[in-house]
Order: C-alpha cells, then structure tokens, then sequence
C-alpha cells in the first residue's frame, strides 16, 4: 500500500491516510488500500484501532478532482452511484468495527475526513483543529454516515446548522459539544495515553460495552436491558476462564 500506511504494535492497529501532498484527500485508490487495511484490522488479534493522517493535516475530504468528475459531468454521474457504495461500505465497516476506534486529528478534517472521523469512537485533536462538512459547496449532502452520526453527537439542532450552513467547529468548540474527546499539543502522547486507558480495560468488555451503546439507538430500554444481562453473562464467564487460566 502507497496512500495509507497500516501497522500493528502491543495490540494497537494504525492506519494513516497517506496523500501529506495533497492534505490527504480520498481518491480511489486511497479508498481502495482503506478499505484493504481495515479488512486486514477485522482479522487481526488488535485491541484498539489508531486512524490517522500524515502530515499536517488530518484529511481534506474528497479530492477535489474526483468530486468535480463526479458532480459535473455526464460520465461522472454515471460512477457516483457505484462510488457512493463504495465509501459507504468502507464507513460501514469502520463504524461497526468491534474494537474501539480512536481518530487522531491535526489541523483539518473537511467533509469526508470529518466524516471518516465521526465514524470513530473517540476523536482526540490538536488546539485549534477544524471541522466542518464542505459537500454543500458542490451542491451535494454529506453521504458518508455525517447525517446519521452526527446528531446523535452533538445534538439535533446543531447538526443541523452544520450541515445547512457549513458551520465550521474548532477543537476546543468541540470539547465543549462532546464532539472532541481531549486535546492534544502533542498528538502522539495523546494517541498513547488514549491507547493505554483503552488497553488497561479488558478487550472483552469494551467490545460488549461498544455494541451494547451502538444498540442502545435502536432498542428500547427493557431490550436494552436484556442484552445487557446476556452481555455480563458473557463476560463473567471470560473473567472466570482467564482468572482460572492465570492461576
């Protein structure tokens, strides 16, 4: 893989977007080795998955080339379909990834960044990073999970006025609306101090517990509560067989 960089390190995965020369905007074949790198974290043994970007800047959402083609021609709007299945597909999977997800973001994470980063977990940032969907500008909504996900951040009404007017948030407005988790001068020592807290819980309830609130949108309580007893039921029984294997 050329455009994103995927490691694993003590039980971390690390995929980082890596166009720096072009602030990291999605192209196909960006796209394509995303998508290969998040197939090969579902198989892996990982705890936690670190989404990143080399560079200065976080992601800059779609090339703009590749928007133009596909909103301005004939033979574009032909592949817009197929390509808005693809990227779906690729939120999807990173959306319902059993493991806890962290999107590490510096600088800028415009319209589909800040959409990839929305499909996170936890997203930490740098002092004065922006966030902001961009689609309106070509005549296009947000189709990559920001209407579904987004409101259930930071709220209806704001999510609205974000998406209408391109309301631009900044890390710290962020913080405050529970769309930024921490922020960072030094991304890197937040990204492990993040890590650690996650690593120090055991894998096991942190995936019941992420399916658990993930669920919780469209259940209602006493289902809700149901799930919960089979999940605690689930995990007793893992904490059992390790206390049992480590004794």
């Amino acid at each position: 893989m050329e455009k994103v960089k995927l490691s694993f390190k003590d039980g971390v995965a690390r995929i980082s977007l890596n166009r720096p020369e072009k602030k990291n905007a999605l192209n196909p074949q960006l796209l394509a080795e995303l998508r290969e790198a998040i197939d090969a974290v579902k198989s892996s043994s990982a705890k936690v998955l670190v989404l990143t970007g080399e560079g200065d800047t976080f992601c800059a959402g779609m090339d703009r080339e590749v928007l133009m083609r596909l909103t301005r021609t004939e033979e574009g709007e032909k592949e817009l379909q197929e390509s808005i299945d693809y990227v779906q597909e690729i939120i999807y999977d990173l959306r319902t990834l059993k493991i806890p997800v962290i999107a590490a973001v510096q600088r800028y994470a415009i319209g589909g960044g800040f959409q990839l980063a929305l499909t996170a977990d936890i997203r930490i940032a740098t002092p004065g990073t922006i966030f902001y969907l961009r689609e309106p500008e070509f005549g296009i909504i947000p189709d990559m999970g920001a209407l579904h996900i987004l409101p259930r951040i930071v709220g209806d009404g704001l999510a609205r006025d974000m998406v209408f007017t391109r309301r631009q948030i900044t890390a710290e407005e962020g913080k405050k609306i529970g769309l930024v988790n921490e922020i960072y001068e030094d991304l890197e020592r937040g990204i492990e101090e993040y890590v650690q807290k996650l690593l120090s819980v055991p894998s096991y309830t942190l995936i019941e517990a992420k399916a658990l609130l993930e669920r919780a949108w469209i259940t209602d309580l006493a289902e809700s509560l149901k799930e919960a007893k089979e999940a605690q039921k689930r995990c007793v029984r893992e904490a059992i067989r390790l206390f049992k294997a480590n004794s």
